[in-house]
């Protein structure tokens, strides 16, 4: 494994942004509610990135997330 980057079962978390405790939270919550990998967790977050880009924010908020979590669980992307 690259010196500084961690992963989890082959995801390279230096790439995923960091969310707030609070959407955090909520994203746990449907993971565990799901049964989703840690990989699922990590593409949900890098869709809401996206989302959150489109909407030209600064931060993942709320709608952007759970945009995320409807989008991929849908689409069988996870």
């Amino acid at each position: 494994m690259p010196s500084g980057l961690c992963y989890i079962r082959g995801v390279n978390l230096s790439y995923i942004p960091v969310l707030d405790r609070r959407l955090s939270t909520v994203l746990r919550t449907f993971v565990k509610e799901l049964k989703l990998s840690p990989r699922a967790y990590a593409r949900i977050i890098i869709v809401a990135r996206g989302i959150a880009d489109w909407a030209h924010s600064d931060k993942i908020e709320t709608p952007h997330l759970l945009e995320a979590i409807q989008f991929c669980t849908l689409s069988g992307d996870l």
